[in-house]
């Protein structure tokens, strides 16, 4: 079985394409395409598999799960570990009666922030073996997984390939939330185990995340890879790869089949031989008619839109299984409120990074919420929206804030307030830039070990200075001689993060600190209630943050311990009032 990835493509159109009333579709129910883009028959009511969500396979099957430090992290809504097991076991229930089951569990044994990688890096359990699906067991052996070390993939994949049969059809399913921390590559593995056994396909799901490595896993195991950013579509998801073939036939967030949005004509050619040489002319737009689908193509000729079925979306069906006839409570459930809703047509956000969307035409009530679902198109169309600022402007960026405590006049604003005085500053003492300033006009002062990490010049021969920008308290200082010149650095690393997980951290400006982990240097100290002091650190040589996947990450860990990737949700730079 040819691979199919569920990509992320960096297409950025914001049009749609208009059908007009002179284009008449003559074919009939959409047809769906198995994974190497030929047609395959449609169900009688005109969708794949009925338009429900992806039925799984009656095959082996087993589940590879991620139970790393970073699945306790609480944006599902909710614990990332417990959404991934309400998951495993709506993919278990889907399952016919006495399917082979299996559960493979990693990073559940031994706490990262307690064991040496080496060690850490051999944390895989099979919570299951494979035997006939005992749903009591199943619930059992998840309800004993613990969230706390390493990323071993590839050795979870080499222990999910020892409890498969030895012949026949089988399903690995990886659930992880990022990259692997472990040697070997689970890429290489993945390819070597799939060539052994190509009846064996090796899918992953992505859990707010779109890491390269897990995409390489399902594109060398002859699986399919998919992103889920909530329970809901983890849910849904997790059926959809366990079912490659099936799964292949769907819109997912950025294509179909073999053809993805921002295609070129040429790419598509390439892969389907039999995609029309003629379209029709719709103002700068170009449609094409194929097997039952249109789709639309932009002036410079790359794929915008992609709607089965006719009429135009009529037979779409989205890889969450809404299609015609979902309540569309159901679509609200799985992405969240309508971006628009209007003139019964609405949009929700397919994959904010790539610029996709879902439309789903719907009939019944004001608005979507109370709709039934009557088409699904997925196009280049994301609308653009306002909102918090993010860092370099892109998508996936953790919130910036810039903070400004006082004002031109020197008077504290936006929420500080003026505490007890502390020492006087003279010129020396003040030496530089604001940690992490955006602009000028803000300066560091005091010794390296108990700076002020952030001084603005107040009334009355004073700074109002803030070591925090949590807190929003200001210590007053009284100063005599000069400020220094000093200007913005680019690309500065920022006075104070926080993490996905609560924990507040703040740059390291001098003082005595232990040596670092091997290979890394020292870049934050973090405070969480009910935790030990820990570190945020940069990889030697490295920028601090890597922005690759569907979040920012840094690495973090306590003292000793092996550091491991955690996402931020917000970064602080100090600045001055315009």
């Amino acid at each position: 079985m040819r691979a199919i990835t569920f990509r992320r493509s960096q297409l950025r159109a914001t049009t749609l394409l208009a059908l007009t009333a002179g284009v008449t579709l003559l074919l009939g129910g959409c047809s769906a395409l198995s994974t190497d883009g030929t047609p395959t028959k449609s169900s009688s009511n005109g969708a794949p598999n009925s338009g429900n969500q992806v039925t799984p396979q009656a095959i082996p099957t087993v589940v590879v799960l991620d139970a790393s430090d970073s699945m306790n992290t609480p944006d599902a809504p909710g614990v990332r570990l417990e959404a991934a097991k309400s998951a495993v076991t709506a993919l278990a229930g889907g399952l016919p009666a006495d399917t082979d089951f299996a559960v493979v569990a990693f990073g559940s044994e031994l706490p990262a922030a307690r064991t040496s990688q080496n060690i850490g890096c051999t944390d895989v359990k099979t919570v299951l073996p494979l035997g006939p699906l005992d749903k009591s067991k199943l619930q059992i052996a998840l309800t004993g997984i613990t969230a706390q070390g390493f990323t071993p993939i590839a050795n979870a994949l080499t222990e999910a390939w020892k409890q498969l049969p030895r012949s026949g059809p089988a399903s690995i399913v990886v659930v992880s939330d990022g990259e692997s921390t472990c040697a070997p590559d689970p890429c290489q593995t993945s390819k070597t185990l799939h060539s052994q056994r190509p009846d064996v396909t090796i899918s992953a799901v992505g859990f707010r995340t779109d890491a390269a490595s897990l995409q390489c896993v399902a594109t060398e195991g002859g699986g399919i890879f998919i992103t889920a950013d909530n329970a809901a579509q983890l849910s849904a998801r997790l059926a959809a790869a366990q079912n490659a073939d099936s799964a292949a036939t769907r819109l997912s967030t950025t294509s179909r089949g073999t053809i993805t949005l921002g295609d070129t004509l040429d790419d598509i050619r390439k892969a389907n031989p039999g995609f029309p040489s003629n379209g029709t002319k719709s103002g700068d737009r170009t449609i094409y008619l194929w097997e039952d689908c249109t789709y639309g193509f932009d002036g410079s000729g790359k794929l915008i839109e992609i709607a089965p079925g006719n009429p135009a979306g009529s037979s779409g069906v989205t890889i969450d299984g809404v299609g015609k006839g979902t309540p569309g409570s159901r679509a609200i459930e799985l992405y969240g409120e309508p971006l628009e809703d209007k003139d019964s047509v609405a949009t929700f956000p397919a994959d904010v990074k790539a610029g996709t969307a879902y439309k789903l035409g719907y009939e019944g009530g004001k608005g979507i919420k109370d709709g039934t679902v009557t088409t699904v198109i997925l196009c280049g169309c994301l609308p653009s929206t306002t909102g918090s600022s993010t860092a370099s402007g892109t998508s996936n960026g953790p919130e910036v804030v810039n903070v400004v405590a006082v004002d031109k006049s020197g008077n504290p604003i936006n929420g500080f307030t003026v505490g007890p005085a502390g020492v006087a500053y003279s010129g020396t003492d003040c030496y530089g830039i604001g940690a992490g300033a955006s602009t000028a006009g803000v300066y560091q002062c005091g010794s390296t070990a108990d700076a002020s990490y952030a001084c603005w010049p107040g009334k009355n021969g004073t700074l109002l200075c803030a070591a925090y920008p949590f807190d929003k308290k200001l210590t007053p200082h009284s100063f005599s001689g000069s400020l220094p010149t000093a200007t913005p650095k680019p690309n500065v690393d920022p006075w104070a993060l926080e993490l996905v997980n609560g924990a507040q951290c703040l740059v390291r400006v001098g003082g005595a600190w232990p040596f670092p982990p091997t290979g890394y240097d020292y870049g934050y100290g973090c405070s969480l209630p009910n935790k030990e002091h820990f570190f945020v650190y940069k990889k030697s040589g490295a920028d601090l943050f890597n922005k690759s996947g569907k979040e920012w990450t840094v690495f973090h860990g306590e003292d000793k311990s092996t550091p491991t990737p955690i996402a931020v949700k917000k970064i602080f730079y100090s600045a001055a009032e315009k």
